[in-house]
């Protein structure tokens, strides 16, 4: 099958490019820039997704059978209440209407827990699928737009799946996000600040997630599914797994303000990936933490 990724230059990208491969798939990529690993796409066309042209060019000239949709606003710090989120949805429906028109067969589009409701959520309540969803950010307000548009097109005979992303850590994040900024701390042997750390998350690799989307491309579930690992990890215990494989360094707890609209606990309910989908997480959270460090290793000046 010929499957279209947006997003290949992303975080979950690379990996799920590298697995479609791997399962005999085509595949095109797309984006602003060039793709970083050209081994990965079997084609690349730059264009912004934005663009309503690039868009319609893309499709007609490519005809994709399947379509892996990452691609988003993702910039740290900035893309939860980023005024371009909107756009993004608005491209969204219009890439998958062209990518329907064109005869495309398979879709399936990275959503967020973000768009569950995060108040009230009580400690070790996993969230499913069915869960109430009621975002407090524009990102997560127009993720869930676009995941019930997926499900009405469902209605109507489409074939998606939409993949709701818990939190990630892998190689390439953003310097400011919480795996690397305590892990980089610690490598320069100084004090890593943080919260309270009490916080409980679900964290998966980056490659984890690639494996989950390329397995849903060739599957036939329809909706909604949570991609994560199921497993809960206080964020006080994921950083001091990181000093102990280090070595060196301090972990200060509390030197940073809890942020009072954090919830206490986010983690997935995984029945629908584990047991309807079988897929299977090849990393836990201790060698996801070591291929972080790994990577920052050789990417700290």
């Amino acid at each position: 099958m010929k499957v279209l990724v947006t997003g290949g230059n992303g975080l979950i990208g690379p990996y799920a490019c590298a697995k479609l491969k791997l399962a005999g798939h085509e595949v095109i990529t797309c984006g602003r820039s060039a793709l970083h690993d050209t081994t990965a796409s079997d084609h690349h066309i730059s264009g912004d997704l934005l663009d309503g042209a690039f868009r319609k060019k893309l499709i007609t000239s490519e005809r994709p059978e399947g379509l892996l949709h990452l691609a988003w606003q993702t910039k740290h710090g900035h893309f939860w209440n980023a005024p371009d989120n909107p756009d993004w949805r608005d491209a969204s429906i219009d890439l998958l209407a062209r990518f329907h028109d064109q005869g495309g067969k398979r879709a399936v589009l990275a959503g967020s827990c973000a768009e569950y409701d995060w108040q009230g959520i009580a400690p070790g309540q996993k969230l499913a699928e069915d869960a109430a969803c009621n975002p407090h950010t524009l990102y997560g307000q127009e993720k869930l737009k676009l995941a019930k548009h997926c499900l009405d097109l469902n209605t109507q005979g489409a074939s998606i799946a939409w993949g709701r992303l818990f939190l990630l850590c892998g190689p390439k994040e953003a310097p400011a996000r919480f795996v690397p900024a305590i892990t980089r701390a610690l490598l320069a042997g100084n004090t890593a600040k943080m919260s309270s750390g009490k916080q409980i998350r679900d964290f998966m690799h980056t490659a984890d997630a690639g494996a989950a989307f390329v397995k849903l491309i060739d599957h036939t579930f329809t909706g909604i599914i949570n991609i994560a690992t199921g497993n809960g990890h206080s964020l006080l215990d994921v950083a001091n797994t990181l000093r102990d494989l280090i070595g060196r360094g301090t972990i200060e707890p509390g030197s940073m303000p809890d942020r009072p609209d954090d919830p206490p606990y986010l983690v997935a309910d995984t029945t629908r990936i584990t047991q309807i989908v079988r897929f299977e997480q090849a990393y836990t959270l201790k060698t996801a933490l070591e291929d972080c460090i790994a990577w920052w290793k050789n990417h700290t000046n």
